[in-house]
């Protein structure tokens, strides 16, 4: 007589290692970190933004020399700088120093491009290369196109004299310039970055 055995299977014992973390949750996590991360870098935009309002002397002057150094080789007799006031001669024997003033220094503009950027961030439409890319190129943009300005002031003044050249230079074209520049740096910004609105279809990252 044959008998039927049942079959029995030996599974090998599972040791209990904990909760383990649900795939939802990684991403929560992930998130808030990003979040976290947007939020400190955004606020060190701002830190540098109040940190070139207080020591804006030391911001005028570095862009006083900036502009006398590249300048130097292009002008005629040179240029040379002093805190805050680059030089130029307008003559064999006139030397004119022109002051960075607080109307004319980059940080007028640079600081709401900064704060634009900041806000940008703040958004996780914005990836993060994307938006480092593109507030490095427009800061560039802007201090680049200042130099530009602060050189067409000293060439206008060496061109028509202290009275309609440096009138021209300073309030016509270089608030033309200026105002040119920062719209420039906005684009930069906002093309690099790639911002789009929700439910916009994703950039690349």
């Amino acid at each position: 007589m044959t008998t039927a055995h049942p079959i029995v299977r030996h599974e090998p014992l599972r040791r209990d290692r904990g909760p383990a973390a649900t795939p939802a949750a990684l991403p929560v996590r992930h998130h808030r970190l990003d979040r976290a991360a947007r939020v400190v870098f955004a606020l060190a935009l701002v830190a540098g933004i109040v940190w070139m309002l207080v020591q804006a002397d030391v911001v005028r002057a570095w862009e006083a020399h900036l502009a006398a150094w590249w300048m130097n080789p292009w002008v005629d007799c040179g240029a040379t700088a002093f805190e805050d006031t680059y030089m130029l001669w307008i003559s064999e024997n006139h030397l004119v120093g022109f002051q960075v003033t607080a109307e004319c220094t980059a940080v007028i503009l640079l600081a709401p491009l900064l704060a634009v950027g900041a806000g940008l961030m703040l958004s996780t439409r914005v990836s993060w290369l994307r938006g480092v890319i593109g507030i490095t190129a427009s800061a560039v943009v802007m201090l680049l196109v200042n130099q530009v300005r602060l050189a067409l002031i000293g060439w206008s003044t060496q061109q028509g004299g202290l009275e309609a050249g440096y009138e021209f230079g300073h309030r016509f074209a270089g608030s033309v310039v200026g105002i040119a520049g920062f719209a420039l740096g906005l684009i930069v910004l906002i093309a690099v970055t790639g911002f789009r609105r929700r439910g916009g279809r994703p950039r690349g990252r």
